[in-house]
């Protein structure tokens, strides 16, 4: 699953745009924060939207830095949990951003009573979205952006929480590799069993020879909804620049809402 070498320098070209284009969304959400006066929507967009950003600007390099798009060989056991780590970071945090600017438009207008329900609170939801300005509702309602919703964030994001969390294989095989892996796999437990331990040490070192990178993610092997893995860094790119389109529209209408369903404000 490595990527095509002609590929990796745009990956590497989008990391540093994107980095950058992050920088600056951080800077209009605290000028975002800073200009309303209620004083919990302040606190989900200076506490809430702008530390999300944050952290999702840093797993972000910390993928590229961990598990470079050039890698050939499979990533060490240390630095495969410090990637995961990461990844769940980045995924929990792009589920919250959303969260946090759904309540953030709903305390500035002080909608809260008449949604009615703070389960009913979300920007992917209709009992908010009927309150948004027309060209925020059209966005949210693409079907671009409602398949990746449904299909991946809310998927992702539910997997990790409440199911099998996101996983980065250590190493992709081929069928021969496969099999040698197995067998070794198998040989380890009689070695633990028997005290063995110069053996065991020579089998750790000829698994780790094997196979090659495996740049994809997937949180079950099973679940019906799990349709294939994901190309890791792509995916991350294309989730951050989904944000910087949203955030970018977010902070130019924000400021408006929808009383009625023929009434704006």
């Amino acid at each position: 699953m490595e990527y095509p070498a002609d590929k990796i320098p745009l990956l590497l070209q989008e990391l540093e745009s994107v980095q950058l284009e992050l920088e600056q969304m951080i800077l209009s959400a605290v000028v975002a924060g800073q200009s309303v006066l209620n004083a919990r929507a302040q606190e989900y967009m200076l506490h809430g939207v702008t530390r999300r950003l944050k952290l999702l600007r840093r797993c972000l390099f910390n993928v590229f830095r961990l598990f470079p798009p050039a890698s050939k060989a499979p990533i060490s056991s240390d630095a495969l949990d410090e990637l995961q780590i990461n990844l769940h970071a980045f995924v929990i945090n792009l589920y919250g951003l959303f969260e946090n600017l759904a309540w953030s438009f709903v305390l500035r207008h002080d909608l809260e009573l008449k949604i009615g329900d703070r389960k009913k609170v979300g920007l992917f939801l209709t009992s908010t979205q009927k309150y948004l300005p027309q060209k925020l509702k059209d966005y949210l309602t693409s079907p671009v952006i409602v398949a990746w919703h449904a299909k991946y964030l809310k998927n992702y994001r539910d997997a990790l929480a409440h199911r099998i969390p996101l996983y980065i294989p250590p190493a992709a095989f081929t069928p021969e590799e496969g099999e040698r892996y197995t067998e070794l796999e198998l040989e380890k437990v009689g070695c633990i069993r028997g005290h063995d331990w110069d053996r065991l040490e020579h089998i750790y070192k000829e698994q780790s020879s094997l196979g090659s990178a495996c740049p994809a993610f997937l949180h079950s092997f099973s679940d019906d909804a799990q349709l294939s893995p994901i190309y890791l860094h792509p995916q991350m790119l294309c989730d951050a620049k989904t944000v910087l389109e949203f955030c970018a529209l977010y902070f130019d209408y924000w400021h408006e809402y929808v009383l009625s369903c023929d009434q704006a404000y």
